[in-house]
């Protein structure tokens, strides 16, 4: 490309077409040089224009690209008039008439929907120059506070341009190395490890994924500092190999996790093939639950959780979620709200607001008023910004099971499943949400699998198969459930143990666990079957339950 072309800026080894906003106007470095520049009313020569438009159709047709329709309609337009050098003139009220089809008196104060489908506009295409391996010479990249995409020519860009370096200090990342292997023998198998691990990781969504470039040079994903380093590497043992994973985090030097797994069955561990044992990895790393979520939520704790900072509302609410400190809720969520209103194109704020309004409702733990139908419109801007994701509609399902409206929430826990029917992730609440929707046939078969499947299950499965054992008056088995139900927090546990330990008759034991669940709920007696509800929806199995808690000496009114 001529560097003579007004279009084009070189910044250092980087060039630049195309434009930004004129409202905000954008800071890219290279080589130690920042410059702003406004020339996006100028048209591109036709050249560029031929190389722009191959691109963006190979972007389009990728099914590394996640966007929606509404998505790549946003994408084409905003390319569209960049090249045609109207760039200057891409205001949110133009491009919320010319593509989502708003009325000329179209207000972005009352309606964000531009913003937030912008938002998730850069995730899907950050996601695509991730996952894709694009090796093409050219990327489009929207950049924040603008709606003109600019298009950077790669071929000799920096790997820690300001850009990137500013994401990775926004959100923390985590850079998954090539599968260290002995021989060329298990290259393939290493490879494919490394494939699903990563995107997996991008399900899960709590932090952001990068790639070290590999021997070949073959897709990487250029980054700035990240947080995390995540090494994988293969030995043989006994003929087959053994894959083993660490987690380094870069800020101590300190190896924070790490395991190894078995290719071929074990006595008393667990083993899988490479595509599984490399999303068994991802979930006990990047999960809800995982590793880093449990450092980052206490790293930001003894930081105080500062005010202003869109990870630091998240880290507020896992940290909840790992403490469960009753205290932690409401600041948690007035934290939350303050995110989702400064910030709403991020998922992950809404999503993490949904779960606390739902925690609050459905557990009774503070005075604040968080009716169902509050985390319903959280849940549902969740699924809205990210309609691709098994845990935004696992989250609205969630939501609708507590109202009551069950065919709505088997719905949309059925298109999470179709989205990644054969992911770990989010696979055993998948289960659990259908089973507790009346579909038991196919939610316990689900939720045993997820646990054959993944040692870092959540508790919710232990819950389900419990459910699913008293139902059926296996009373045993429904202790065993019980026993590995693995969250003794506020009062679900001892609930599980009174009411089974009652129908088997164990009553010194079962009075014990009552007592535990009336210290908990104190007003339980008063309140019980209104808790049990939230999540039980059958009059039978509910019957079973009070009168197992009654057994225990729970009189439920």
């Amino acid at each position: 490309m001529a560097t003579e072309n007004p279009g084009i800026h070189r910044l250092g080894s980087r060039q630049v077409f195309g434009g930004a906003d004129a409202d905000e106007g954008l800071a890219i470095s290279g080589s130690n040089v920042v410059t702003r520049f406004h020339q996006h009313t100028q048209r591109i020569a036709d050249g560029d224009v031929r190389s722009v438009r191959t691109h963006l159709e190979r972007v389009l047709r990728s099914p590394h690209f996640d966007g929606s329709t509404r998505s790549r309609e946003f994408l084409r337009y905003v390319v569209e008039e960049v090249l045609a050098g109207r760039g200057g003139y891409l205001k949110q009220a133009a491009i919320a008439v010319e593509v989502f089809g708003r009325k000329p008196d179209f207000d972005a104060v009352i309606d964000p929907i531009v913003r937030v489908q912008a938002g998730r506009l850069r995730r899907s295409l950050e996601r695509y120059y991730l996952l894709s391996g694009d090796v093409d010479t050219l990327r489009i990249e929207l950049p924040k506070g603008s709606y003109a995409p600019v298009f950077v020519e790669t071929s000799d860009m920096p790997a820690h341009s300001s850009a990137r370096s500013t994401r990775a200090q926004e959100w923390p990342t985590v850079v998954v190395f090539p599968i260290a292997t002995p021989s060329d023998r298990d290259a393939a198998t290493a490879a494919q490890l490394r494939e699903e691990l990563t995107a997996e990781l991008c399900r899960y969504g709590i932090v952001h994924v990068a790639r070290q470039r590999d021997a070949a040079g073959a897709s990487a994903y250029p980054q700035g500092p990240a947080r995390f380093e995540l090494h994988g590497f293969a030995i043989e043992s006994h003929a087959t190999p053994v894959f083993g994973a660490r987690l380094v985090d870069c800020a101590t030097g300190q190896q924070i996790w790490a395991d190894e797994f078995h290719t071929e069955p074990r006595t008393g561990r667990w083993s899988g093939g490479a595509a599984e044992i490399g999303r068994v990895i991802a979930a006990r790393v990047g999960s809800d639950h995982g590793v880093i979520a449990r450092l980052l939520a206490g790293e930001q704790a003894a930081r105080g959780f500062p005010a202003g900072d869109n990870f630091a509302s998240i880290a507020r609410c896992q940290h909840f979620m790992f403490s469960h400190q009753v205290g932690a809720l409401v600041p948690a969520i007035e934290s939350l709200q303050q995110l989702t209103s400064r910030a709403p194109e991020i998922e992950l704020g809404w999503t993490s607001l949904a779960r606390l309004y739902l925690i609050n409702h459905t557990y009774e733990l503070s005075g604040m008023f968080t009716p169902v139908e509050i985390a319903i419109g959280c849940a549902n801007q969740s699924v809205l910004l990210e309609p691709a994701s098994a845990r935004t509609h696992c989250l609205m399902a969630t939501a609708l099971l507590v109202k009551g409206e069950l065919a709505a929430a088997r719905r949309e826990v059925e298109h999470a499943l179709r989205l990644n029917s054969d992911s770990l992730a989010h696979r055993e609440v998948i289960g659990w949400l259908l089973a507790l929707t009346g579909d038991w046939d196919d939610g316990v078969p689900l939720m045993r699998d997820a646990l054959a499947r993944n040692p870092y299950c959540q508790p919710c499965v232990s819950h389900g198969l419990w459910a699913d054992a008293m139902r059926r008056r296996d009373f045993e088995g429904a202790y065993s459930a019980a026993l590995e139900y693995r969250d003794p927090n506020f009062f679900w546990r001892d609930l599980m143990f009174a009411a089974t330990l009652g129908q088997l008759g164990r009553l010194e034991e079962a009075a014990a666990s009552a007592l535990e669940l009336t210290r908990a709920k104190p007003q339980f007696h008063h309140r019980g079957r209104r808790l049990i509800a939230h999540f039980i929806k059958g009059d039978e199995l509910r019957a079973i339950i009070v009168d197992g808690l009654q057994k225990a000496g729970v009189a439920v009114a």
